[in-house]
């Protein structure tokens, strides 16, 4: 189970962009050794060899755990995203109202796509 973890985690993070390509090597990197860990701690016994690469595993995922205190945010901009979220909303319907009589059905539909897209793209750029 643990290997096709790490292929879901790597197939996930390779959706990035060229310039997050760091922090999503990192991201695998971590994955990886806490998985390699994991399975060498599963052994029912162990020699000198198996508990050095329990260490180094161990070493590698915290010389790396940092990568994913880069996702969390803390409780200040999450209070800031979510006001910024109502505002793009109030402004969406705001622009909806203005503009309904002149509207198609799949106009309509593309256009809420369109500001759901760009509300995310927001709040994920203001955290």
């Amino acid at each position: 189970m643990s290997p096709y973890l790490l292929e879901v985690v790597t197939q996930l993070l390779q959706r990035g962009s060229p310039a997050q390509r760091p922090i999503i090597n990192h991201a695998i990197e971590c994955t990886r050794a806490l998985l390699e860990f994991y399975m060498y701690a599963r052994y029912k016994s162990h020699d000198d060899a198996t508990l050095s690469y329990m260490e180094d595993a161990l070493h590698c995922f915290h010389t790396v755990k940092d990568v994913f205190l880069l996702g969390r945010a803390g409780k200040k901009v999450k209070a800031r995203a979510n006001a910024l979220r109502t505002e793009l909303v109030k402004k969406q319907k705001v622009d909806k109202e203005t503009n309904a009589e002149t509207w198609t059905l799949s106009k309509k539909w593309c256009e809420m796509n369109a500001w759901r897209d760009y509300i995310s793209h927001e709040i994920d750029v203001s955290k």
